[in-house]
């Protein structure tokens, strides 16, 4: 069984000079400008909960990996986020892009704030926008510095998952919620429509972070960046990301949409 509890070193792996990792290249000579790890107390606002075990022993290498028990996340307002015993992760909110300068998916710095965030974007019942951030806190409170975390938290609000509620589900006959159809198909391309765990519609979106406009848009927001050694903070971030992705509908919609798309219900 593999246990995580609290801040621990971290492990960079070497990187390639291709156009895929230049952003891995730039954070790793940043990172060597400064200290790896932030002082515990700088994000003592929000705090973990339990200690991470995941088994079987040596899932890590394999890449999958579920929990012994019960693991939360208490963000900077005060939201309980959990992931329940039994939850399968392998890592993902630490995309191949990341892991040269990260380390490897299950890297101790690291893995924490992303069990929570992969909880949150397959289950998706809170805010896309809500769901990011609460990563970028997780990595703050595990003691990875403002300039890596911010990094990390503009790719997620760019490249990440998104999804954006239409309406509730319509009761049926057992209980469950059927939707027939919604026609969001010349609106949200690359997205198809899915239930969350509260029985509600959403237009969902997978993540873009192997497409040529995240790369492009990666490296645009390092080269703003690159003269400081300390790299962006999250209000940077989050600039960016709004500024990038100004026409994206999920950056010009909020948690709902409402009845703008054509929807038909059947109830059976």
């Amino acid at each position: 069984m593999v246990q995580f509890a609290g801040s621990a070193r971290s492990r960079c792996a070497g990187y390639v000079m291709r156009r895929g990792f230049r952003i891995a290249c730039w954070l790793l000579l940043a990172a060597l400008g400064g200290p790896l790890f932030a002082p515990a107390s700088a994000w003592a606002q929000a705090r973990f909960v339990g200690v991470l075990k995941l088994v079987p022993d040596g899932c890590a290498a394999s890449g999958k990996c579920r929990l012994d028990e019960n693991f939360g996340f208490i963000d900077a307002n005060g939201l309980g986020w959990e992931a329940r015993k039994g939850l399968e992760t392998d890592g993902a909110s630490i995309p191949s892009w990341a892991q040269p300068f990260v380390g490897a998916p299950f890297d101790e710095a690291f893995i924490r704030a992303a069990v929570i965030h992969d909880h949150y974007c397959i289950r998706q019942v809170r805010e896309w926008r809500v769901t990011h951030r609460a990563f970028y806190e997780g990595l703050r409170a595990s003691g990875v510095p403002e300039g890596r975390a911010s990094l990390m938290y503009y790719a997620v609000l760019v490249g990440g998952p998104k999804w954006i509620e239409l309406i509730p589900g319509a009761p049926c006959g057992t209980g469950g919620a059927c939707i027939n159809q919604v026609d969001v198909s010349t609106q949200v391309r690359g997205s198809f429509i899915a239930m969350n765990d509260e029985g509600q519609a959403l237009v969902r979106r997978p993540a873009l972070y192997a497409t040529p406009g995240f790369s492009a848009a990666m490296e645009r927001f390092q080269a703003e960046h690159a003269a400081n050694p300390a790299g962006p903070t999250r209000e940077q971030a989050e600039a960016a990301a709004a500024r990038d992705m100004s026409g994206d509908f999920f950056f010009r919609n909020g948690r709902s949409i409402g009845t703008s798309l054509r929807v038909r219900i059947e109830v059976r």
